[in-house]
C-alpha cells in the first residue's frame, strides 16, 4: 500500500509519514495522558528508531524500489538483530548461526547491487538502512520494562510527527497541491499504515518483544517477504528481478535456520 502511493502518486515520504502519526495520534493520543514510564528517554530512543529514522529510510526507498524486493531486504532485520543482541545484550550465538547471519546479509548484497553498472541500488540501500534503524529499536526494546504497548504507540506516534513534520517542510515542497491532487491515495496510504501497521502490528510487536527473546520474536516477520513479494507482482505489475530470486535463495533458508536456533531470552543490562 506505501509503496503503491509513493510510486504511483506525487505524495513525498515524510509528508506520508506525518500524515500517518496524525491519524495515529487522532486515534491513540488518550494514552499521552498516562503516567510517564520510569525509562522514558529508553522509550524516547526506541520510539526514534522505529518511527522517524526507520519511516524516513524506508519511505524514501518505497519511492524507487519495488515492494518484492524490499520486503526481501527486510529479513535483514533477523540477522542484523541477531549481532546486536550479542553486541549489546551479551548473547551467544553458535558457529552454525554465525553462518547463517552472514548468508543472509551476503543475500542481501546481491540484491542491493545492480549488474552492469559499478553501483548500488540506492532505493534497496536506504531499505537496508530503514532495517537497521529497526534492529536497534527492536534490541532497544529488550531494556524498556512495563511499558503498556498503546503508551509506546502513542509516544512513537509523537516523534514521528514531530520530526516528519519538520523534515517535510524543509525538504519538501507543494504540499497544498499535492493534497489538491493526491489526497487519495494520501489517506488511503495512511490510514492502512495507521490502523494495520502502527496500532495494530507494531503495538502488539512491542508487546510481545517485552516478554519474549528477540531471536524468537523476530523471526516471525519472515512472512512478510512472502505475502508482500507475491502482491508487488501481481498488483503492482513489478518485475521479479533475477538479483532478488538469488537474494532470496540465501536469505531466507539462512533466516529460518537463525529463527529454528533461537536462544534464551537476552538478559537485562543497565
Amino acid at each position: 500500500m506505501t509503496a503503491w502511493a509513493l510510486g504511483g502518486s506525487s505524495v513525498p515520504p515524510f509528508m506520508l509519514a506525518a500524515t500517518r502519526a496524525l491519524l495515529v495520534l487522532i486515534l491513540m493520543g488518550f494514552f499521552l495522558f498516562r503516567p510517564l514510564p520510569k525509562q522514558f528517554l529508553r522509550l524516547l530512543f526506541v520510539c526514534f528508531c522505529v518511527g522517524p529514522l526507520h519511516l524516513g529510510l524506508l519511505y524514501t526507498g518505497l519511492q524507487t524500489a519495488p515492494a518484492s524486493g524490499a520486503s526481501i531486504i527486510s529479513q535483514s532485520l533477523i540477522p542484523l538483530a541477531s549481532i546486536l543482541s550479542v553486541t549489546w545484550l551479551k548473547e551467544r550465538i553458535g558457529w552454525r548461526r554465525s553462518l547463517a547471519i552472514i548468508g543472509a546479509l551476503l543475500g542481501v548484497c546481491v540484491m542491493i547491487y545492480e549488474p552492469g553498472a559499478l553501483r548500488l541500488d540506492v532505493g534497496l540501500l536506504y531499505i537496508l538502512g530503514a532495517y537497521a534503524a529497526l534492529a536497534v529499536g527492536t534490541v532497544a526494546i529488550r531494556r524498556v520494562p512495563d511499558v503498556d504497548w498503546r503508551v509506546y504507540v502513542a509516544w512513537t506516534s509523537v516523534v514521528v510527527f514531530v520530526f516528519c513534520v519538520m523534515a517535510s517542510l524543509l525538504l519538501e515542497r507543494d504540499h497544498a497541491e499535492i493534497w489538491n491532487v493526491d489526497k487519495g491515495p494520501l489517506l488511503i496510504a495512511a490510514t492502512y499504515a495507521a490502523i494495520s501497521v502502527s496500532i495494530i502490528a507494531h503495538g502488539q510487536y512491542f508487546r510481545i518483544l517485552q516478554s519474549n527473546p528477540v531471536n524468537l520474536v523476530v523471526p516471525l516477520t519472515i512472512m512478510v517477504t512472502v505475502f508482500a513479494t507475491i502482491l508487488g507482482v501481481v498488483i503492482l505489475d513489478e518485475t521479479l528481478h533475477f538479483r532478488y530470486i538469488i537474494g532470496a535463495a540465501l536469505i531466507l533458508p539462512c533466516v529460518w535456520f537463525i529463527a529454528r536456533r533461537g536462544g534464551p531470552a537476552p538478559v537485562e543490562i543497565d
